[in-house]
């Protein structure tokens, strides 16, 4: 078969798969079933389209890995001044994943025969005939193969089903076939290195951090483990499922950690002090300067509202400077909610207070209900354990907190100045439906 001849079975597929008018008898092409299928009576006419269609895409996959292959050893590419087939591929149209898959695939075939005929059957994708190859390498990386050991590697990957269940399976292979070798000629697979571990950690033009992680197996396990118990969703105070995806709450359990991290007495010294974080506040808000900003010490200026957010915690240093960023007064005693100040209100509120929350006393701050900078006092009535989650929702989500007869905190949900007030919601240790001070 050359090149005419795939043209015209190209051809044929599209004048198959056209619409065409309705007063054409176009008999049972493949084309009047995509377009008018019957349920039930055409469903397994359909499910045998979908079959066919499927074994197709896997067959000319493989064509396109095995003839990029051949192309590279006939040298192609340089003929064409490219590197590589990945580039040839990239000029016919295809995205560059899939044009290196298709190449990868194409130089693993002439030493997989058994993924080579099931791949001329089409009856894997290339997905999973990369997934193999892969794996494949995996294993040798570590330990040598012969023909016949790479010909029983490649039937146990082939018994997954998935490509992330044969690359689980390789790493298992590998582990077990290095473990058999003596001592002296072991090495330490890529997955278990800590050496390799890397973190890039950026701060981009919006003031925001970016992070890349590449840990090892151990590591990651440690981080996985961390995260989970703070990834779980909070229901809102009405019931309603959190709308939070995944991604947002494992980048709020990470803070979380962090957090814990800051206000444990053991962790290490840093120039000579434990870490924290140092917010830089001018003494005259508002003034319109380098000097009046509210300032982290690593991340820069912040704005007003999230100043008094990571000032309502005591892990941190408030550093007040002048207008030309001279310090005035280093920290504050009266404004840290003291141990003792924070055992009372672990007591009343039991952890998280926002409404339907009730997380640990552990992860949350201690916030003023009335702002510390307007005068107000640290003690207990002035005071509301709130999560991170919640916390950020009092300074920047438009929910007000205050204390009510029953010296319980009651919140107010956001809403416009124009609209009525919305009904107050008692805190989370307070679910009775009354609010006498006697009440349980």
């Amino acid at each position: 078969m050359d090149a005419t001849c795939l043209d015209a079975f190209v051809d044929v597929l599209i004048d198959e798969l056209a619409a065409v008018p309705s007063e054409v008898d176009v008999g049972a092409v493949l084309g009047r079933l995509v377009r008018c299928a019957r349920p039930v009576v055409d469903d397994e006419a359909l499910l045998g389209v979908l079959a066919a269609a499927v074994s197709a895409r896997n067959l000319l996959d493989f064509v396109i890995a095995s003839a990029v292959a051949a192309a590279e050893r006939a040298g192609v590419p340089g003929r064409r001044h490219l590197r590589t087939g990945t580039d040839v591929l990239r000029l016919l149209g295809m995205s560059p994943g899939a044009a290196a898959r298709a190449v990868r695939v194409g130089r693993m075939a002439p030493v997989l025969s058994a993924l080579t005929t099931a791949q001329r059957l089409g009856g894997i994708g290339i997905e999973f005939a990369d997934a193999v190859g892969k794996g494949v390498t995996h294993v040798e990386s570590r330990v040598p193969l012969s023909e016949e050991d790479r010909a029983a590697v490649v039937t146990k990957l082939m018994m997954q089903t998935t490509p992330a269940e044969v690359a689980a399976k390789a790493r298992a292979i590998g582990i077990d076939r290095v473990a058999a070798l003596p001592v002296e000629g072991r090495v330490v697979p890529v997955a278990e290195d800590s050496t390799l571990n890397e973190m890039a950690l950026a701060q981009n033009a919006e003031g925001r951090f970016e992070a890349t992680l590449n840990l090892d197996v151990e590591t990651g396990e440690e981080l996985c483990a961390a995260l989970d118990p703070l990834c779980r969703p909070v229901p809102l105070p009405d019931g309603s499922p959190d709308s939070r995806p995944i991604s947002t709450r494992r980048a709020e359990a990470l803070g979380q950690v962090l957090r814990t991290y800051l206000a444990q007495s053991q962790r290490p010294m840093s120039g000579g002090v434990l870490p924290h974080v140092t917010l830089i506040r001018p003494v005259a808000p508002g003034v319109s300067s380098d000097a009046g900003v509210d300032r982290l010490g690593f991340a820069g200026p912040v704005s007003a509202a999230t100043a008094d957010l990571i000032a309502c915690d005591a892990t941190l240093t408030s550093v007040i400077v002048d207008y030309s960023g001279v310090p005035l007064d280093v920290g504050r005693a009266e404004r840290l909610f003291t141990p003792a100040i924070r055992k009372a209100l672990a007591v009343r509120d039991g952890g998280c207070a926002h409404p339907g929350c009730g997380r640990p006393v552990s992860w949350c701050d201690a916030h003023h209900i009335q702002p510390w900078s307007a005068g107000s006092a640290t003690s207990v009535d002035n005071g509301v354990l709130l999560c991170r989650l919640h916390h950020g929702l009092i300074h920047h989500g438009g929910w007000q907190v205050y204390l009510g007869r029953d010296r319980h905190p009651w919140f107010i949900p956001p809403h416009t100045p124009d609209a009525p007030e919305p009904e107050h919601l008692r805190s989370h240790a307070r679910r009775t439906m009354t609010d006498l001070p006697t009440a349980a």
